[in-house]
């Protein structure tokens, strides 16, 4: 079954959803192969920057009928807000706190993992150079998070 090009496994339970906030085309299309790949049931829907994230999260503009995410995935490198902005005012929302974020980045400074984790990020993945890896760490990070 599929709902918007999003990858859905028919399950008899409601399907969680993720919001993967991503601004590079490829990186968001090889996350979503990799969710698939990876045998995780989720509905994947797609912000492009952290404004479009926190307006998702917020249920405002275009996103008033928005489902709440089970999951987040944040990318770092985003364009209006940054990932660790938007972590942060999530971690400082009352209604918002308690969405479990995992950080995906090119980054691999020990500065902004130290930060991410800080801001309560349940995992920091840095963005592997193979498909193979990329699958990997997304059925690690994701999967029992996506489970609960």
């Amino acid at each position: 079954m599929t709902n918007s090009g999003d990858f859905v496994s028919s399950t008899a339970a409601p399907v969680p959803m993720l919001l993967h906030v991503e601004d590079e085309d490829g990186a968001a299309f090889l996350f979503r192969i990799a969710v698939r790949e990876a045998g995780l049931a989720a509905i994947v829907f797609r912000v492009s920057n952290g404004e479009e994230a926190l307006a998702f999260l917020r249920k405002t503009g275009p996103y008033a009928n928005a489902e709440r995410p089970h999951l987040m995935v944040l990318d770092l490198n985003l364009p209006k807000i940054d990932g660790l902005s938007v972590l942060s005012r999530i971690r400082n929302d009352e209604s918002l706190k308690s969405i479990p974020v995992i950080v995906i980045s090119t980054s691999a400074r020990q500065t902004d993992i130290e930060k991410a984790m800080a801001l309560g990020a349940r995992h920091y993945i840095v963005k592997p150079d193979s498909f193979e890896k990329l699958t990997e760490q997304v059925k690690v990070a994701c999967g029992d998070l996506l489970a609960q």
